[in-house]
């Protein structure tokens, strides 16, 4: 009104009634924005309570209606991406179970290992095209523990049984089991669930499917009569524990999925330090690479839980995944010690590379910039050097671009380090010795070699006269050791 009289005041009159038109316009713009907000919000309520209602009246009927579950049904609805998370009394019983104060300290572990394993998953199920939601699954199963064995003897994250893990070409010899490979399991996972989604067209029987078995599903639909039955539906056709596991699964990804709302905090784990990829095409002793990265030999082997007796047994024809733990006190010499000498090197000369006061050789740094259209491997073979030792001298993944940028191609090392490294492969070759192996049920060319250094499929065939790669158990082939 101050406003209105000094406006009247100057014969502004008219202009006056026109700023307070054009405010009372504005207040009743905003009112109606708040109003259709408010009549929004209202229709979600009631959209979530009808959909609470029909789960009562056609999926289960001891669903609650209340106020708690309208906001788990929304917030699932939140969480939900490909895979359904469905909503009933049994998923409830599960989530008021991982949300007690009983399991949180249960929860906030499974949250802190999350932060190690889940990036893992996620990566192989985007390049394989899965759902990444499927990740969860590996809690059901293990609890993200890679050396817990079943009572049924399934082992790893994604607990394979040996027969299972053997169809889909995971090795398990004396040096390795892949089923405790978070990577080479994980491929497996997406090839099993791949196919169990193409045979029944539903992600929840796919799961399911995981649990008990495809033969088991596709029996129950055969009992139950129904065409193309939803997991509810076949679920009383399934075994008793399988009924229980897609609640589980639902139960478990919303929980982890709104952690927040519940204050769950990710406990601290060993497995808490950023972490690269590197394909060793030799055996390494993960006693030098503790070393090298300065952490203890068993943080190490957390990183790398498949290898049963701290050796990377890589070879050319087949190298092996190293899980590297990356961290500030990295002893630059001592790592490219543990990824080229040979693992039987002494540990004395672990010790004297340790040393600071060690003379350097006259060899130095030499930098490269990555011209457009090279990739890794060409800039290794260039410079005669091997790609590991690229990707750890420049903190390289396996999925890093290297386009344009300046790459150490040529670092220095110790004099003792070049000497030592040469003194002991002259050692090892000159111990070089032939044993005799007897075929086992199962073995292959392949693998023999593979758990021999030094061997290849080539020269098991050349030191043995085989014309072909046709092997039976009981016969014995001499192996050319170093």
């Amino acid at each position: 009104m101050i406003k209105c009289r000094v406006l009247f005041s100057l014969g502004l009159g008219i202009s006056c009634l026109q700023v307070v038109a054009q405010e009372i316009s504005l207040e009743e713009h905003k009112a109606g924005i708040q109003n259709s907000m408010i009549e929004f919000i209202d229709i979600r309520q009631q959209q979530i309570f009808s959909k609470l209602d029909s789960i009562r009246e056609f999926i289960d009927p001891d669903t609650g209606n209340g106020s708690e579950d309208a906001g788990i049904l929304k917030r699932l609805n939140g969480s939900a991406k490909i895979i359904p998370l469905d909503y009933n009394s049994q998923v409830k019983s599960f989530i008021d179970k991982y949300t007690s104060n009983n399991y949180r300290p249960y929860m906030n572990k499974l949250l802190g290992l999350s932060n190690h394993f889940f990036p893992i998953y996620e990566q192989v199920f985007d390049e394989m095209g899965l759902p990444e939601e499927i990740k969860y699954l590996s809690v059901v199963e293990s609890s993200l523990d890679p050396h817990l064995v079943s009572r049924s003897g399934a082992v790893g994250p994604w607990q394979f049984m040996y027969a299972t893990a053997k169809s889909y070409n995971l090795d398990m010899d004396n040096y390795v089991d892949e089923r405790k490979d978070l990577y080479i399991s994980s491929y497996a996972v997406t090839q099993y669930l791949k196919e169990a989604h193409d045979q029944f067209g539903d992600w929840l029987l796919a799961l399911a499917s995981y649990n008990c078995g495809r033969g088991c599903v596709t029996r129950a639909i055969q009992r139950s009569g129904i065409a193309a039955p939803s997991f509810w539906e076949l679920s009383p056709y399934l075994p008793q524990e399988t009924q229980k596991y897609i609640p589980k699964y639902i139960a478990m990804t919303y929980v982890l999925s709104n952690a927040d709302y519940y204050g769950l905090v990710p406990a601290e784990t060993d497995l808490d330090l950023e972490s690269k990829v590197l394909m060793v095409d030799k055996e390494v002793d993960l006693n030098h690479v503790a070393s090298a990265v300065n952490i203890p030999l068993e943080r190490v082997k957390k990183f790398n839980p498949s290898y049963k007796k701290g050796i990377v047994n890589g070879t050319p024809e087949k190298p092996k995944r190293l899980l590297l733990p990356v961290t500030e006190n990295t002893n630059d010499s001592l790592l490219y010690l543990a990824l080229n000498a040979p693992s039987s090197l002494p540990s004395h000369i672990i010790n004297d590379l340790d040393n600071s006061s060690l003379a350097k050789t006259d060899t130095d740094e030499k930098r490269y910039k990555v011209k457009r259209g090279e990739s890794l491997a060409g800039v290794a073979k260039k410079f005669n050097v091997s790609i590991q030792n690229l990707r750890a001298w420049n903190g390289l993944s396996t999925k890093s671009s290297v386009a344009g940028r300046t790459l150490i191609v040529q670092k220095p090392v110790d004099a003792r380090l070049a000497k030592n490294v040469k003194s002991a492969t002259s050692s090892t070759k000159a111990t070089a010795s032939t044993i005799v192996y007897t075929v086992k049920r199962g073995d292959s060319l392949d693998r023999i070699a593979n758990r021999h250094k030094g061997a290849t499929v080539s020269k098991l065939k050349a030191d043995n006269n085989l014309k072909s790669s046709l092997i039976k158990p009981g016969m014995k082939l001499k192996i050319k050791k170093g």
